[in-house]
């Protein structure tokens, strides 16, 4: 094998890295969420049709690792009550730093790095790998120095910034591992339809009625589940 196609394979080797380390399984009645800024949030379902091992793989916004998302356990709203939707949890100060440090490992080390060695400069290339290193290190410190802000135990935290930094392609999710032990509960449509923007009502609307429709598919054999289903699905379809 030549040593052009070595370095074609490490590059897309370290892209494919990154992708798979913030790719997330969800179970039944679960979705992802991701905060995209104040009041305003996505939840993401997945590949509702396409299951590994009984779980929906879902990827968070590649683009944007500086976002940080949970994973939640949903339940259906009641509609003949008008609870409260469950608030997004609060935006620590030290996500923001962090976020910009992921933000930059991403062009770095995904970006940055790849294309100098398919470019073949592989001096630029080891620069950037080595930049990439100091800053997943000053990320992996931020994490561990702050540590209660992230709602993580010392040794949590010290685990994920071990990872970040002797797995370079996973540096850039430091911030995603930084809430992946802490999960929500909410109730659907409320929680989604609490957040800000358009956009994200209308592509939670799409997504969840694929997830309604696909557990009335498989049948779980309750009548009356199947009819909460099928009048939040009425719900749903109706206007916006």
């Amino acid at each position: 094998m030549t040593s052009d196609r070595l370095e074609l394979l490490l590059a897309i080797g370290i892209v494919v890295v990154y992708l798979l380390d913030a790719l997330r399984f969800l179970g039944h009645r679960q979705a992802l969420v991701e905060r995209l800024g104040a009041e305003r949030w996505l939840l993401r379902f997945g590949a509702v049709r396409f299951e590994l091992a009984g779980r929906r793989p879902v990827l968070p916004n590649p683009l944007r690792p500086d976002r940080a998302s949970w994973l939640a356990e949903w339940r259906l709203q009641d509609p003949s009550t008008d609870s409260r939707p469950t608030p997004m949890p609060p935006a620590s100060p030290a996500q923001v730093p962090l976020g910009w440090i992921c933000m930059a490992l991403l062009w770095i080390v995904v970006v940055i790095a790849p294309a100098m060695l398919i470019a073949g400069y592989n001096l630029w290339f080891a620069s950037a790998v080595a930049t990439g290193y100091l800053t997943a290190l000053a990320g992996a410190t931020l994490l561990v120095l702050r540590a209660k802000e992230f709602e993580l135990t010392r040794g949590a935290a010290l685990g994920a910034a071990v990872i970040g930094v002797l797995c370079l392609p996973c540096a850039p999710n430091l911030l995603r591992a930084s809430a992946a032990r802490r999960s929500l509960s909410i109730d659907l449509p409320g929680f989604a339809d609490a957040s800000g923007g358009d956009s994200e009502r209308r592509s939670f609307r799409r997504g969840f009625t694929r997830v309604l429709r696909q557990e009335l598919l498989q049948g779980f054999g309750n009548p009356q589940q199947d009819a909460e289903l099928n009048a939040m699905l009425r719900r749903l379809e109706g206007p916006a």
